[in-house]
């Protein structure tokens, strides 16, 4: 268990820090060319995953 809890807890912070990473990985691969995400997506990626992270912390202490 703890295994997944440092994992999801390492993702979310490597999506909060480089979200440009992420959207590589996810979507860039499919596309020719230099295309890049847009700075709309890389904000909502940042805020949603930093509001993820909080909840999943309250969760666990709670637990």
């Amino acid at each position: 268990m703890g295994f997944f809890i440092f994992l999801f807890v390492a993702l979310s912070l490597l999506n909060i820090i480089f979200p440009k990473a992420g959207w590589y990985m996810r979507y860039g691969w499919t596309f020719k060319g230099n295309v890049e995400p847009s700075d709309a997506y890389l904000l909502m990626t940042r805020i949603t995953s930093a509001v993820v992270l909080v909840i999943f912390i309250i969760i666990i202490s709670s637990w």
